[in-house]
């Protein structure tokens, strides 16, 4: 009975976030109301909290996609004119082209075709370090040019009964992510879109400065240039898919990431209801309870705060334990590492609570984060003890809801939000019960 009222109060939650505040944009007066929300619930359990605001620019870590497309597509028609110029089917002096360039000063005579390559090549290599700096590693490249946001991380703590010997975070987010128009209106078909998109851009910025380097050669490898000019113009049309990879508008933001937020909640809420149970309530164990904000914005919250506390971190060697993407029952993920930004997350940490899963019954498996990142990552690159517990991998086929208007209330089960909840419950008393 009491396990199917923390359900309900978890699902309740993300019913009225969703409903009273709705989608909920990185910096966003949205967020920060959601964020209120959550202090005023952790107040009910925590014996304090806060909020620590912090300043970034949310609409960098996605917001140059479309310029980085842009930029593919214009070295592309630049690379197709420079090996026109090879062939000897662009002339000086006769094509408008070369007028156009010897105006603005970027030819002169027979510099037409390098400097034509020179400009795709510069083009192709900046558009290729933004996505592997900023989009895949999570880097903040071009922020700079981006307008500065505030947010707020929401922080309740629970002290134990007795001397801290060891200290728990519970996390999860509760920014909501623009809609990927690529995974709406393209399907099953989207993740692949991206995956062609992004090899296909790597290959263009390799190949367009071997060919600069070759004006300096005396070799002579227009028929493989052309070859390679002809796959690329197969290449143009994803480039241009990308100019439009997401809306800025939020999504709902049920899955992503109210989930992870209700179950932080519903820790609190048990432990407050079982305060004077010594069986249940840790005798040694600090527990964080942790909303962050911009976690859609490229991890800018975590990793904020793990900058802010990181000595504190260390010394105290907390533990992250985060929650991302709860919707299926008896479909428990425990992420080991999450491939594209490089996090390995802690293998005893992993290990235990999958145990932990399979000793209460619940079906739960270890695995990886194809592409993306959560916030444990932001602890597991500085060596901080962290993973991430969520019920979908993103492999194979996405499902419908993720990153899309359809990541509704009605997409998370509420025996999904429990199962989380006992793990995290268990591994409470585990640790609690080491000397």
């Amino acid at each position: 009975m009491a396990q199917k009222a923390l359900e309900n109060y978890m699902h309740k939650f993300i019913v009225n976030i969703c409903k009273e505040i709705g989608p909920r944009e990185s910096g966003s007066k949205e967020e920060e109301l959601a964020g209120n929300r959550v202090e005023e619930e952790l107040k009910k359990f925590c014996d304090k909290t806060h909020q620590e605001e912090f300043i970034s620019s949310p609409t960098a870590f996605l917001g140059f996609i479309r310029y980085s497309s842009i930029m593919v597509i214009c070295g592309i028609i630049l690379y197709w004119l420079s090996l026109l110029v090879d062939m000897g089917w662009l002339q000086i002096g006769i094509n408008p082209t070369d007028l156009v360039l010897i105006s603005l000063g970027l030819m002169r005579g027979s510099f037409l075709g390098p400097t034509l390559s020179l400009i795709a090549s510069i083009l192709a290599v900046f558009a290729v370090s933004y996505f592997i700096l900023e989009v895949m590693r999570y880097r903040e490249l071009v922020d700079f040019v981006f307008p500065k946001k505030k947010s707020k991380n929401v922080i309740g703590t629970i002290n134990p009964t007795g001397k801290v010997k060891h200290t728990i975070i519970f996390a999860g987010h509760h920014d909501s992510a623009y809609e990927f128009n690529v995974f709406y209106y393209l399907k099953t078909i989207g993740s692949l879109t991206i995956f062609i998109g992004y090899v296909g851009v790597v290959i263009f910025s390799i190949v367009s400065v071997l060919k600069t380097i070759f004006y300096l050669l005396p070799l002579k490898l227009t028929q493989v240039f052309l070859w390679f000019g002809i796959f690329f113009l197969f290449i143009t049309p994803i480039a241009a898919i990308y100019v439009f990879f997401h809306s800025y508008k939020p999504v709902p933001g049920a899955f992503d990431n109210l989930s992870g937020v209700a179950v932080v909640l519903g820790i609190g809420k048990y432990l407050s209801e079982n305060k004077n149970n010594p069986e249940v309530y840790p005798k040694n164990t600090r527990i964080h309870l942790i909303s962050f904000a911009g976690e859609e914005a490229g991890l800018r919250g975590s990793k904020r705060y793990v900058k802010a506390h990181y000595e504190e971190l260390k010394k105290s060697n907390t533990i992250l334990i985060n929650m991302d993407g709860i919707a299926t029952k008896d479909s428990v993920v425990i992420f080991e590492k999450e491939t594209l930004i490089g996090a390995k997350h802690n293998p005893e940490l992993c290990n235990t609570l999958l145990k932990i899963a399979q000793e209460q019954g619940i079906n739960a498996r270890l695995g990886a984060l194809p592409f993306g990142a959560t916030d444990a990552a932001a602890f597991s690159r500085k060596k901080l003890p962290a993973t991430t517990i969520g019920s979908h991998e993103l492999k194979g086929k996405l499902p419908e809801f993720y990153h899309t208007r359809l990541d509704t209330p009605e997409v998370v089960d509420k025996e999904a939000l429990g199962q989380i909840l006992q793990i995290c419950l268990g591994y409470i008393k585990y640790i609690d019960n080491l000397t």
